[in-house]
């Protein structure tokens, strides 16, 4: 079986009636939005999309979606990842929806992340740059105060988030405090969020082609 349809039907499990599901993006995401919307559960569950890409995919396979503000908190949210480090630290952005994804993770009283074993790596940021959200205003001028902390910073061609916002690609020059490196480009006026999602509560759910291990 396919790894990403393999981990994504096992995410299903996790799913209760009743729940509000906070649906991520993402090529696994979105395997797990179509088999969520082939299920039974379907009608009794409502949805809370970390992108338009992955709304508009929820009402087309029958998934009913409010805005984050019409619930109180979200049950689980069911996400993908770029990368998963030992530690279960998480590096997320490719997509580029990594601000409305964390934001949905931090309404959400459980977090299911849903990988192919490909995504396990010993330290994330190693091989993939860190995504940053940036305002448009001034962007320039914030490439070079991101760059000041010692990445090399790229911005990704025409591509603008769901918020309007721009996303600049950082890679490290040397091995870095993650934490403080998050709190560093935090602070920055002209950084939204960064796709460095660290610590918390969280299962992770990796699939190998064979089985479907849990890590948490």
């Amino acid at each position: 079986m396919d790894k990403k349809e393999q981990v994504a039907r096992e995410a299903l499990n996790y799913i209760l009636k009743g729940d509000v599901v906070g649906l991520g993006s993402g090529t696994t995401a979105s395997q797990f939005i179509k088999l969520l919307g082939q299920s039974d559960i379907k009608d009794s569950i409502v949805g809370v999309a970390t992108s338009t890409a992955s709304e508009k995919l929820a009402r087309e396979v029958g998934i009913k979606t409010v805005d984050i503000d019409a619930v109180d908190w979200i049950s689980l949210t069911v996400d993908g990842a770029d990368e998963v480090d030992k530690n279960l630290n998480i590096l997320k952005g490719g997509g580029g929806q990594l601000t409305r994804e964390k934001k949905v993770r931090n309404k959400s009283k459980n977090y299911l992340v849903i990988v192919s074993d490909d995504k396990l790596v010993e330290r994330i940021g190693n091989r993939f740059p860190i995504p940053v959200e940036v305002l448009p205003f001034g962007h320039e001028t914030t490439k070079k105060e991101l760059e000041g902390l010692g990445l090399t910073c790229q911005f990704r061609g025409d591509f603008v988030t769901d918020n309007g916002n721009l996303i600049c690609d950082c890679k490290p020059l040397t091995r870095l405090d993650l934490n403080k490196t998050d709190q560093q480009l935090k602070i920055i006026t002209g950084v939204v969020e960064t796709g460095l999602f660290l610590g918390g509560k969280k299962t992770v759910l990796v699939s190998d082609g064979n089985e479907v291990k849990v890590l948490k």
